[in-house]
């Protein structure tokens, strides 16, 4: 009895396999896993979103207080859940050359869904409904809608969303520093300067770039988080609205862009699969990159246009950055795939066919977005529903459109087929008329003026509600016909990965019959993980390790009695001073912890050191209240207990930062101080 295996027809195009790798099963797996729980997430918002839209067409009757409830959970919602996927996404591609940690990947999981739930539970059984922004005060004056306990679990639910996104930045910012020689390896910027032959791949550098602003943006979201979580057990807590806005909005606004450059990276790979092409990393694509660094981070000021009390600088940058963010996206990633797939025999399939879809949603909604930027039109804008119109446009048909092509994509690769033609062209149709007549309706009522976030839309105004409601229905079917055909996709891709069709012969008659058996599945090896050395801490060297013994010295002064004394007269100079406490702690955790000796001794400690550099800090700024240290001011020994536990949480924070790594520690490090120097500035007195 002989058996011949016919090998499995492939979705992708033929020249692909001389670039693609086989995927591992813990890829598929991690991919799959968080591109499932993120879509189902993105899908039950979406519901809320309709709902939203056909109560303001005065369809159905919603009552404000319930509309403000899901209009919190929809825009909290719908950012966590294409934050699930897109770092899903991310994480499939870039664990094919960057040894990632599967142990960091699901503690990030767990971390995300936990704070998914907790903001659900505060919203729809709590009642809290101030806004995804909650901007303070508004929170803390429910007016009878919502308790204590939702905005404290609202809170929590944030910053444990934040925490899993710091928690899985750190994890690719140490690991691809680690693989490609440092910050500026990882960055291909020495191969940019001519010192490296070869650069990095593109999802390697677009990885890092995000997982650099990532940090940054989560810091800022988890400062303020904290102080609001404080203020609902110590009423004594103030806010500097300004610095709090500020701060809210560097959050919000940089995450909200990011999920599309973590797709992006995700698309470097997965696009020139179905050209035949590898994609090519250029120094154009390598300085795009770059400047991409600074212009994510910069661009959240032009949501604050009308604070006159702003400075005049930050305005001037955030108009600058403005403009400037839309080159690297048109440039470097729009433009060169489409002449990627110009010319390419491109194969089109499900997936491929939403990959070149979600091209132009974002190039439509970036456009409207530049447009909003600009200070005349900024003015008249701003405050419409033409906001709500530029971000849906890229979020609804550049990144959902983008996930639901990459969860296609593992299906089409483990089936070895695609969907129909026809099944195709009809979800392709639904999708564009859908989604660009849905965005269309909020763009036409945001020349009109419509305002935003408004439970009851101006008279005359709801027959744009119910033209934008049918559009959206007809999305939602769309994405309902392309859940289907992954459905199908995934029914024979288990097939696929389990069992093959082989050709076997009856011994008794002689004649020919397919059975099918398992499959012998075969696995690349995965990607080796450096081994861990004593030496990469960071403070390298002896003179960098009695430059961090100095700066303790400096630092001790914030414990001399005249600079303790002289804290006390404004919370604000307290908090600074307990900033100094924590600073001192830090460096003397780094500089101890850079010790060879000790840092042998610790060992690679990385998950400890993940969770010292969160715990810490945080536990420092939920006890930095006058509630906890105004009844000490007036026992010197208590007090001065307090002080010392100031420093005690930076000495553990310190201590933690140093597992890991040169990079990650350096900046968890800094990050954690400059928490508690925004953290004084942003809160006050009562």
């Amino acid at each position: 009895m002989a058996s011949v295996t016919a090998p499995a027809p492939s979705a992708l195009h033929p020249r692909a396999a001389a670039f693609t790798e086989g995927a591992r099963s813990v890829e598929r797996r991690i991919g799959l896993l968080f591109a499932a729980t993120g879509t189902v997430l993105i899908l039950l918002m979406g519901v809320l979103g309709l709902i939203m839209r056909l109560t303001q067409a005065n369809v159905i009757d919603v009552s404000p207080a319930w509309f403000y409830r899901l209009l919190t959970l929809h825009g909290m919602g719908m950012i966590t859940g294409a934050l699930i996927a897109a770092m899903g996404a991310l994480w499939y591609v870039l664990h094919e050359s960057v040894p990632l940690r599967v142990g960091h990947m699901l503690a990030s999981y767990a971390l995300t869904v936990v704070g998914a739930v907790c903001v659900l539970v505060a919203t729809l059984v709590g009642g809290f409904g101030a806004g995804w922004t909650f901007l303070p005060p508004l929170s803390f004056y429910p007016a009878g809608q919502w308790p204590v306990w939702s905005e404290s679990l609202f809170f929590v639910g944030m910053l444990l969303v934040g925490g899993g996104f710091f928690v899985y930045c750190i994890d690719v910012l140490r690991q691809t520093t680690n693989t490609f020689g440092g910050l500026t390896g990882a960055l291909g910027w020495r191969f940019l300067a001519e010192h490296e032959a070869q650069p990095p791949p593109a999802s390697v550098i677009a990885a890092t770039v995000i997982a650099f602003d990532g940090l940054l943006a989560m810091s800022a979201g988890m400062t303020i988080g904290l102080g609001l979580l404080g203020r609902t057990y110590d009423s004594g807590v103030g806010f500097d609205l300004l610095v709090s806005k500020n701060l809210v909005y560097f959050f919000g606004h940089t995450i909200a862009n990011l999920l599309i450059y973590l797709v992006a990276g995700a698309v470097y790979v997965l696009l020139p699969r179905y050209a035949g092409r590898p994609y090519e990393v250029t120094k154009v694509f390598v300085a795009g990159w770059g400047v991409a660094l600074v212009l994510i981070v910069t661009v959240y000021s032009h949501h604050l246009y009308m604070d006159f009390v702003q400075p005049r600088w930050a305005q001037i940058v955030s108009e600058i950055s403005s403009y400037a963010s839309a080159l690297p996206v048109a440039v470097v990633t729009v433009y060169s795939m489409t002449m990627l797939v110009w010319g390419s025999r491109y194969r089109w399939t499900l997936a491929s066919t939403l990959l070149y879809l979600g091209l132009m949603g974002w190039a439509i909604g970036g456009t409207g977005a530049v447009i909003d930027s600009i200070i005349p039109f900024n003015f008249r804008l701003h405050n419409t529903v033409w906001v709500v119109a530029h971000f849906h446009t890229y979020l609804m048909l550049t990144v959902v459109v983008w996930l639901l092509a990459f969860i296609a994509h593992l299906l089409e690769r483990d089936a070895g087929r695609t969907s129909s033609r026809l099944a195709r062209t009809w979800t392709v149709m639904l999708l564009l008329v859908g989604g660009f007549g849905l965005t269309g309706t909020w763009f036409v009522e945001g020349v009109l003026g419509v305002p935003r976030r408004y439970a009851i839309q101006p008279p005359g105004t709801a027959g744009y509600s119910l033209v934008g409601s049918i559009f959206g229905i007809l999305f939602a079917l769309g994405v309902l016909a392309c859940v289907a055909q992954l459905v199908s996709l995934g029914r024979a891709a288990w097939a696929g990965r389990h069992y093959v069709v082989a050709e076997r012969v009856d011994s008794w008659t002689g004649t020919h019959y397919g059975a099918r058996v398992e499959r012998d599945t075969f696995e690349r090896p995965a990607v080796e993980t450096a081994p861990w050395r004593p030496w990469d801490v960071p403070l390298a060297g002896p003179v960098q390790i009695w430059f961090g013994a100095a700066a303790c010295v400096v630092a001790l002064a914030s414990f001399f009695p005249q600079i303790v004394s002289a804290s006390e007269s404004s919370v604000r100079y307290h908090h600074l001073d307990h900033a100094g406490h924590f600073f001192l702690g830090v460096v003397a955790g780094l500089t101890i912890a850079s010790l060879p000796a000790v840092s042998r001794r610790l060992g690679d400690r990385s998950s400890l050191g993940l969770a010292g550099v969160m715990l810490a800090p945080s536990a420092m700024m939920l006890v930095m209240v006058p509630r906890f240290y105004e009844p000490l001011e007036h026992h010197s020994f208590e007090h001065a207990l307090y002080h010392l536990a100031m420093a005690g949480f930076g000495l553990v924070t310190g201590l933690a930062a140093s597992r890991l790594g040169r990079v990650g520690g350096r900046l968890s490090a800094f990050l954690s101080v400059g928490m508690v120097l925004l953290f004084a500035a942003a809160m006050k007195g009562g």
